[in-house]
């Protein structure tokens, strides 16, 4: 493959909703479409199919299967893997694809069409911690993404330190393809001090231990507020996850001081409106909250979980926490909604790191020897 072919790209992305993971896709696609062609194949219950077609971008559904703990599930996932390989199959003969990239390493689809027969290069993306899965699976997806494909990418350092070294396994951070469209965050002190969560209600992303610290921080400084802002995915599970968090507010007596809201379309014009932005999650591979909140320039507060210990730099763009900690968190909350300059301070310190850190110049360079290697 001549680097300087104009090469057709399909990524795979059985997300069913908007999540950090299809964000980065889709950057990428927006940030290549001069160098390359690029197709997306999503699972057929995903919502994003209209907003890729109202891009332009070429888009087909198919009726992906995720492994769970469930017999019927199991019994059901290899006939559905063995069929929409063939699917994708045809696809990439229409669609004469040159590379396939699998946007999470779990997908198993890139490597079953490797081996029925694709010749072309098959990148396999791990965009989570692999040590939060049971071991025979993660050995299983670990093993075949290494065999069949051309590069195996981590998203972070931390990534990387839980995959096997291989001359294939290589760390490629995701591009900063950012712009600010407002004006530059107002910094002066307010009488209430505004605290952002941002992310989807999911068991593990730590709204419930943000609560926590929240409440106990209100216990010593009632001049803040916390939003939860976020989506259930149509995920029963995570409904029902919202709503212990809005019973448990309701408990603390907080129902004035927390407000749960759904997405805003506009990330600049909400993390912007904050103080500081929290991540208080379990485990993250990276984590676009703190790289987005660090470009718009807004202080952050991040457990030590993985990858925003890459975005936030103890004590110098932001605090970071041991998870789980809510003694450290309701400090770092009181530390930062006490003291004006110390969130300014952090604010700017971590808008200049993550732009001359996460640059889209090097993400090219990257990605074009990627594709062009042998």
């Amino acid at each position: 493959m001549d680097k300087h072919t104009n090469v057709t790209i399909l990524i795979i992305d059985n997300s069913t909703a908007f999540t950090g993971a299809f964000k980065c896709a889709l950057n990428e696609a927006e940030l290549l479409s001069g160098e390359h062609r690029f197709i997306f194949v999503l699972n057929k219950n995903s919502t994003l199919v209209q907003l890729l077609r109202d891009k332009g971008i070429t888009v087909y559904t198919l009726p992906m299967v995720e492994i769970k703990r469930s017999i019927s599930v199991l019994l059901l996932y290899p006939f559905a893997l063995l069929r929409n390989t063939f699917t994708l199959l045809n696809i990439i003969g229409k669609e004469q694809v040159d590379a396939i990239q699998v946007n999470d390493f779990y997908n198993l689809l890139g490597a079953t069409s490797k081996i029925f027969g694709f010749k072309g290069k098959l990148l396999t993306y791990v965009r989570f911690l692999p040590f939060v899965m049971p071991s025979p699976l993660r050995n299983l997806w670990v093993g075949l993404g290494l065999r069949y494909s051309h590069k195996v990418i981590a998203v972070s350092d931390a990534v990387l330190k839980q995959l096997p070294a291989h001359t294939k396994a290589v760390r490629m951070y995701d591009p900063v393809q950012l712009t600010e469209e407002l004006p530059e965050k107002d910094y002066t002190a307010k009488e209430v001090v505004s605290i952002l969560y941002l992310a989807n209600y999911i068991q593990g992303k730590g709204q419930d231990a943000a609560l926590e610290a929240f409440a106990q921080a209100y216990q010593k400084n009632d001049s803040i507020k916390l939003t939860f802002m976020g989506g259930d995915m149509g995920l029963e599970k995570n409904r029902e996850f919202k709503n212990e968090l809005e019973q448990r507010t309701k408990e603390f007596g907080l129902a004035s001081a927390v407000n749960f809201l759904p997405f805003n379309n506009n990330v600049e014009q909400s993390i912007k409106g904050a103080d500081i932005v929290l991540n208080f999650s379990e485990a993250e591979s990276f984590s676009m909250t703190c790289l987005e909140a660090a470009f718009y320039g807004t202080a952050l507060i991040a457990t030590r979980c993985g990858g925003p210990e890459e975005i936030v730099v103890h004590e110098r763009t932001g605090i970071t926490v041991p998870v789980n900690d809510i003694n450290a968190m309701r400090d770092a909350i009181l530390a930062l909604t006490s003291d004006t300059e110390l969130r300014k301070q952090y604010a700017k310190a971590g808008k200049e790191y993550v732009r001359h850190k996460f640059n889209i110049e090097t993400y090219k360079q990257q990605m074009r020897q990627i594709l062009s290697a042998t």
